[in-house]
């Protein structure tokens, strides 16, 4: 007997052969029922109400994530632009130095500092290459008032309206915005009263 107990307790009992309480199985079982499809139906809520709070927290993110780098990069350039505006002034120092000298000097002495002014201008040009600092060109090209500074202009019916004639002070971008004009000499026609 005490054998046949513990084999009956060792068996899970079937779900089905278990009667709702109160006997009435129809009604009940329709309750539970409607109870858990309403249970079921806040559930998919709640979960799809979480869900989409977390795809905009990760947009949000994303877009912090973005703009924080995107002021990074701003911040960036513009301490290397404050850099390069101040060596700028050392490049300009050195190509006036380089001109002072006699391109066929005769002088020995003034070969090896025409050379170390080169070699100075070839290094500073080299460091700020490196940070994207790039020559604009201005000679021979379109007056572009973004661009260029127009510091003297000449009357002439050899070069059309607009061309750059001659170049004062180099003009140098950083990461494609304008870190100093060029100051150039620009072409304007002639007129019949000057004549």
């Amino acid at each position: 007997m005490k054998d046949k107990k513990d084999k009956e307790q060792q068996e899970p009992a079937d779900p089905a052969s278990f009667e709702p309480v109160g006997g009435d199985r129809g009604e009940g079982d329709q309750q539970s029922e409607d109870l858990l499809v309403q249970s079921l139906e806040a559930v998919r809520k709640e979960r799809d109400e979480y869900y989409d709070l977390l795809l905009r927290k990760q947009a949000e993110f994303d877009n912090y994530r973005k703009r924080t780098n995107k002021e990074k990069e701003e911040a960036r350039v513009s301490a290397i632009a404050d850099l390069s505006k101040e060596l700028l002034v050392v490049v300009d120092a050195a190509e006036k130095g380089l001109e002072s000298f006699a391109v066929h000097g005769s002088d020995q002495r003034l070969v090896g500092y025409r050379e170390g002014y080169e070699l100075l201008l070839r290094n500073l040009r080299t460091v700020l290459e490196k940070f994207g600092v790039k020559e604009l060109s201005a000679v021979g090209e379109k007056f572009d008032p973004s661009l260029h500074e127009a510091v003297n202009t000449h009357a002439t019916s050899e070069h059309e309206e607009g061309k750059i004639l001659e170049e004062y002070r180099k003009g140098y971008t950083i990461s494609d915005r304008l870190l100093r004009p060029a100051q150039v000499k620009v072409a304007i026609p002639t007129t019949e009263s000057s004549k």
